[in-house]
């Protein structure tokens, strides 16, 4: 600890008192500045700080001439950083650019050559990296905001690879608030992101306790009223029903006190794997052991399926009638009866459409009799007595605590609307607004990202009072001074319940209210998020356990290459040319790749082990080697030959008569300008469009200029 620690941290690339002194901050940063760090901070304790303090060390280290990355997965985070770095960092405005989607491919070159801080979605640089528009070697931080995203196939994984390999002084700061449930998915995150080193604060912190608000989490629980029971009941029946299609079979548990609509995607998923398992050479079956149980699993999976002459569609299909009987449940249940007559009328519809999994919901005697009652007059004025808690609540935060500003979370967006006309209707004198991701239905619009921006800063400065917000607004945003947040639902993931609860409780003492449905799946869900929150904190206390065996040997950036920074004029100039050079350069990587894959394998125990028992391979037979892959992949990804230089379009009306103009008068492949001129015109070519239509048919390789002669090009 600082003795006599400063009122605020000053450094030379930080404006002046700017950043108020924080000792568990300053920690972090020491802990962090040489080694690959993962820092799991709990929302509100100033991730975004610690990432200012490595920038700023970075540009120290390298005299403000290497460059950092700042990676964010959504737009919104990605221009909160940029304001944030804009806010903080004592460099040129100029030298803080924010790479977008939007931003023409040519410009982002010519943005990454001059800037010194990068801030960008991921899928961006991804895109870039593969194409060679620009290389991260002379970039000497790369932070991954809301890091618990890098498993699978998602474009931070790429990007860190990348960067190890490149770079000769890589440096990583991971940022997230939740890494994951268990032991198992934080290790897969730290050996993603090549983590050296874990950093790791909880609100009960001694260190941190003077800077937080204490958050109050606050659980109201429901009774379903008996009219909403009544259906409840009915809709169980039917999913009895078809539940002992299964048990019948023997390939579900018949003891179990709760069925998910997990159980039955675990069962699609082992019978295609089981009908695949001669192929069981995933990654996460390495040793024999595992080889073998699972080999025996689904040998047994495949013999009971033969054994009771099981029709494999049949049950992929009554797989799906179960899975949207549990989505109505849950919707009837938690949500409200709104819901759940909408989606009782997709159902419908794809009954319509001939989808048997669908007409064996709507055929049923327990469809018809439910659908009478819900047209029955005593039912159609139901609603979830969630509603009703909600309101309370509201009511209760304006006259006990005198708030009027609180973030409603809920799962689904048809509840997001249906409760902004409810609390529109209760409350006249509030503001009230969803906010929603980008994607679109065929009935809902989603918000573009400059919409969600737009409405976070209304939120921000009072202009509304209440968000009702589905999942998009749980990752990362600054939403400062919110006293009350409300779970509509419970989540049964960790990750999303911290993100939701972190949004409270910054400024002053924060109230956390989930609205719990008694015996519904709200029960369970709420207990999976604790359990898993709680084993995510176990974990996390032994860090040592979970960094994988990195031993980096960093050299210093030679940055002699970079300082010979190309004119825009330059960039652009050649462009054109890079961009017909990308496909190609694709093609070879992702040849690379595959090479190396078989590599890899053929020279592993499994495939030996595989070969003795008899097994043939098809790249032992066909000899696979570079030259064909290369062609094939070409042909895949649309690049013929390799001579090809502009790729012939899609013609425009116009463009097509004038190329068949010059096909049909032309003598020799050669006709008059003037000439060919005079016969567009007759074809309703105007004189101010003729070159125009002539520039496009000479690009695109069809035509060709020879003094006052117009050339056919032989396809």
């Amino acid at each position: 600890m600082i003795e006599n620690a400063p009122e605020f941290m000053n450094h030379l690339f930080l404006k002046k008192n700017k950043i108020a002194f924080r000792q568990y901050q300053h920690d972090i940063f020491e802990q962090c500045k040489n080694k690959n760090s993962l820092v799991v901070l709990p929302t509100g304790l100033g991730k975004t700080i610690i990432a200012i303090l490595m920038i700023s060390n970075s540009l120290k280290k390298y005299n403000g001439k290497a460059k950092t990355i700042i990676l964010a997965p959504t737009r919104p985070l990605v221009s909160q950083h940029e304001s944030s770095c804009k806010r903080f960092l004592k460099i040129d405005q100029e030298d803080i650019c924010l790479l977008t989607g939007r931003v023409k491919p040519e410009q982002r070159i010519l943005a990454f050559q001059k800037a010194k801080v990068i801030i960008s979605t991921p899928q961006v640089i991804k895109n870039d990296l593969m194409r060679g528009r620009y290389g991260l070697e002379s970039t000497a931080l790369i932070i991954f905001d809301e890091a618990h995203r890098a498993k699978g196939n998602y474009s931070y994984t790429y990007i860190s690879e990348q960067y190890i390999r490149t770079c000769s002084d890589p440096l990583i700061l991971a940022l997230t608030a939740s890494p994951g449930k268990d032991e198992e998915k934080i290790q897969e995150l730290c050996h993603n992101l090549y983590i050296e080193n874990i950093a790791f604060k909880t609100y009960n912190d001694e260190d941190v306790k003077n800077h937080i608000n204490d958050i109050e989490t606050i659980t109201e629980t429901v009774e379903l009223p008996l009219y909403y029971l009544e259906i409840c009941e009915i809709w169980n029946h039917l999913f009895k029903k078809f539940l002992n299609f299964f048990i019948d079979r023997e390939l579900i548990n018949p003891f179990k006190k709760y069925y998910s609509k997990l159980d039955f995607l675990h069962i699609c998923e082992d019978l295609s794997f089981a009908l695949r398992y001669d192929g069981y050479t995933d990654n996460y079956l390495e040793d024999t052991e595992s080889h073998d149980d699972v080999f025996h699993y689904f040998q047994k999976f495949i013999q009971k399926i033969r054994n009771n002459n099981l029709n494999i569609h049949s049950i992929f299909s009554y797989c799906s009638t179960c899975i949207s009987i549990l989505h109505a449940k849950e919707l009837l249940e938690t949500q409200d009866i709104e819901l759940f007559k909408s989606f009782l009328n997709r159902i419908e519809y794809k009954a319509a459409q001939d989808n048997q999994s669908a007409k064996r919901i709507s055929t049923s005697k327990h469809w018809n009799f439910m659908k009478s009652m819900l047209d029955d007059e005593e039912y159609s004025h139901l609603t979830h007595p969630k509603i009703d808690k909600l309101i309370e609540i509201i009511d209760e935060e304006q006259d006990l605590y005198k708030n009027r500003k609180l973030i409603v979370f809920t799962q689904y967006r048809e509840m997001a609307e249906l409760l902004k006309k409810e609390l529109t209707l209760a409350f006249a004198d509030l503001k009230i607004n969803k906010f929603i991701g980008q994607a679109s239905k065929h009935d809902d619009l989603g918000f573009s990202q400059d919409k969600q921006i737009e409405l976070l800063d209304e939120f921000r400065n009072g202009n509304i009072n209440i968000l009702i917000a589905t999942s998009v607004a749980e990752e990362g945003l600054d939403i400062p001074n919110v006293d009350a947040i409300i779970f509509y639902e419970p989540v049964p993931s960790e990750i999303r319940m911290i993100q939701r609860r972190g949004r409270t409780g910054r400024a002053r003492t924060g109230r956390c209210y989930i609205l719990i449905t008694n015996s519904t799946s709200d029960v369970p869900f709420y207990k999976a998020a604790c359990r898993k929150e709680k084993n995510m904190n176990i974990a996390l206390q032994y860090p040592e356990d979970l960094i994988p065996a990195n031993n980096f040997k960093r050299n210093k950036i030679d940055l002699s290459n970079s300082e010979k920074i190309s004119s825009d004029y330059e960039i652009l100039k050649n462009f054109r040319e890079r961009r017909s050079k990308e496909k190609e350069l694709l093609a070879n990587k992702a040849i690379e790749e595959i090479l190396e894959e078989i590599d890899n394998f053929a020279q592993s125990s499994k495939y030996q082990k595989l070969k003795e028992c008899g097994v043939t391979f098809y790249h032992d037979l066909l000899n696979i080697d570079q030259k064909q892959l290369k062609s094939k992949i070409l042909k895949i990804k649309g690049k013929t030959t390799s001579s090809q230089k502009n790729p012939r379009k899609r013609l425009s009306k116009k463009l097509k008569t004038l190329i068949n103009i010059t096909k049909i008068y032309c003598k020799n492949n050669r006709i008059l300008s003037s000439k060919l001129k005079s016969l567009a015109n007759d074809e309703d070519i105007a004189d101010h469009v003729f070159h125009k239509y002539l520039n496009q048919a000479c690009y695109l390789g069809y035509l060709k200029k020879d003094k006052n002669y117009i050339e056919l090009v032989e396809e």
